[in-house]
């Protein structure tokens, strides 16, 4: 593991142990405590610190017999469960494929730093290239997805979104109640500038194509 992987599972553990240690004070809490009447922003911290928790639980979650991860849609947190990828790696390709374009094949992946013949080989077989290269897939004759009626498996085939993106835009979708213009996604994390121009033409709300303001 690299100096700035370690870095990186370090800040996540303490991140956990801090959502964790927030949502035990919450549930042990005295019947009457002595807080403010608005309980909304502690109602909005324990989500917060759910969704960080299902986060971290998916990244360690290993890959299901057959199952297998398509480099060129699925985000850090789906990237990072492959074998000898971490979080840092899992940037990488994604920085990577936002550059340089799609992965073609398996030996493709050799251009971002970090990945050399051993990695290659753990990957191999594990990961879903058969599917066309970014941008084909999405957004087609069908047209734009509208943010504001997608379900999840629509929004995992967008470029870039993976099931922990996709349930992120879900979950901010609820918290909204909707949409109001497709640049909102850039308020999402892990969504940002360069994802955001491959998303554009191919995402709309209530029937409006995305454009930049």
């Amino acid at each position: 593991m690299t100096p700035e992987e370690q870095r990186t599972v370090l800040i996540t553990a303490l991140v956990l142990i801090l959502a964790s240690t927030v949502r035990l004070a919450w549930e042990s809490r005295p019947v009457a405590p002595l807080l403010p009447p608005d309980m909304s922003a502690y109602g909005e911290l324990i989500q917060a610190t759910d969704s960080l928790l299902a986060v971290e639980e998916r990244r360690r979650t290993p890959l299901a017999p057959g199952e297998r991860v398509d480099p060129n849609r699925a985000d850090e947190v789906e990237l990072s469960r492959l074998p000898g990828v971490g979080p840092a790696l899992a940037r990488r390709i994604i920085d990577d494929r936002e550059l340089g374009g799609p992965f073609q094949d398996l030996d493709a992946l050799e251009r971002v730093p970090g990945i050399g013949a051993a990695t290659l080989r753990r990957l191999d077989g594990l990961l879903d290239l058969d599917a066309p290269p970014v941008g084909d897939a999405a957004g087609g004759a069908e047209g734009p997805i509208d943010l504001n009626r997608a379900e999840l498996a629509e929004l995992e085939r967008l470029p870039g979104v993976g099931p922990a993106l996709a349930e992120r835009i879900l979950a901010e979708r609820r918290r909204r109640g909707r949409f109001g213009a497709p640049e909102d996604l850039l308020e999402i994390s892990g969504i940002g500038p360069i994802t955001w121009e491959r998303l554009r033409p191919l995402v709309t709300v209530d029937g409006a194509h995305g454009s930049a303001h």
